[in-house]
């Protein structure tokens, strides 16, 4: 469930985030002695492959896509979790998965490896989604005040 909720967060409906994480699941499982850190492994493929899957759409019609509900992980605050998700989706697409990333324990040198950009890039984006993430939450957007 942590890894469909980070999908959920990088802009992906709780379907393609279930679809890429049993998907990666099964590609671990096949090739499970090869792998020494399988949890970095796990989510930098299911990321991939959910990114395979949202390339048929446009990126800027994933922000229009709400997940039915937010993903069950047994959190006492499930409320909070939502409305970070909706401040997430107000963020550009690069912006929103590197906090996604960032979200879930990554350094900015990691996401550079599974994006494929200079780590410097992901510092400048981090940086940019932190100050839009700020406005949003002085402005009292996205359901959080």
């Amino acid at each position: 469930m942590p890894l469909v909720a980070f999908l959920i967060k990088a802009g992906g409906s709780r379907h393609d985030a279930e679809d890429a994480v049993q998907a990666a699941c099964v590609e671990l499982a096949k090739t499970w002695h090869g792998v020494d850190h399988p949890g970095p492994w796990l989510r930098t493929t299911a990321f991939r492959m959910w990114l395979k899957s949202v390339h048929r759409i446009r990126p800027d019609e994933l922000t229009d896509q709400f997940p039915e509900r937010a993903a069950d992980d047994h959190s006492e605050d499930v409320s909070e979790k939502i409305a970070v998700v909706q401040l997430l989706r107000r963020l550009p697409l690069l912006q929103r998965t590197v906090m996604a990333f960032e979200i879930d324990g990554c350094t900015p040198s990691e996401t550079a490896q599974v994006l494929g950009v200079p780590a410097a890039n992901v510092r400048q984006n981090l940086r940019r989604a932190r100050a839009n993430l700020q406005q949003l939450l002085t402005d009292g957007v996205g359901g959080v005040q």
